[in-house]
């Protein structure tokens, strides 16, 4: 999960997905003993990390996810896609309808205006519409519990870094960033230590990044 926010279903294997659909419920240390044959202990461990977290902050902070009935509708849909398109492709069909874009006459042209490219990230829905396989497990209409620790530390305003508290990480204006925890103070602190020793060792623009670090971190 490179988006500790964001469930892809595409980017796990369907053996993956079954297992997720099965055991998603469970605790890691009860669902890991379980993993079979076609599954990368890595992948599905990091999903039920996340699911585990995101339980945590809602029981005792309060932040509302989509759940876990959520993903499963996701693991739903996706395995459904693709054992149909598997399906249809014995049939002379395009294996995977979404990397293509269609003419008047409903002809294939793979690649086309608005078609998937690179990796398969969308069905198709009743009405024809794409619809992404991906979701959102914090979606931006559910409010976000920020700490107010965290909010004490934030960097001064056009100061050259800045928190983005959608992907948790701190950003330099160069684009280094450091990652945290936001449950997490220490993990936050840490970041901070890591961003202060960038600016310090920085070889690009040094003046730029030594001032920052004198009126962000004291010098």
């Amino acid at each position: 999960m490179k988006n500790p926010n964001i469930f892809d279903p595409v980017t796990l294997s369907l053996e993956e997905n079954a297992f997720l659909l099965e055991h998603l419920d469970e605790p890691v240390v009860v669902a890991m003993p379980k993993v079979g044959a076609g599954i990368a202990p890595s992948a599905v461990r990091k999903v039920l990390e996340r699911v585990q977290e995101l339980n945590a902050l809602q029981k005792h902070q309060g932040e509302a996810w989509v759940g876990t009935d959520a993903m499963r509708a996701a693991i739903k849909t996706y395995l459904y896609f693709a054992n149909k398109w598997a399906n249809d492709k014995r049939k002379g069909r395009p294996r995977f309808p979404s990397m293509h874009s269609y003419d008047a006459k409903g002809r294939p042209h793979r690649g086309g205006v608005g078609a998937d490219a690179g990796t398969v990230k969308t069905y198709f829905n009743e009405k024809g519409e794409r619809v992404p396989f991906q979701i959102e497990l914090v979606p931006d209409n559910i409010p976000q519990w920020h700490p107010e620790w965290a909010k004490a530390d934030h960097p001064t305003p056009g100061s050259g870094i800045v928190i983005n508290d959608e992907l948790s990480r701190i950003e330099c204006f160069c684009g280094h960033t450091v990652q945290f925890k936001p449950e997490s103070r220490s993990s936050y602190t840490a970041a901070r230590g890591r961003m202060s020793r960038h600016l310090k060792t920085a070889t690009v623009e040094v003046d730029k990044h030594r001032e920052i670090r004198e009126l962000e971190f004291g010098g």
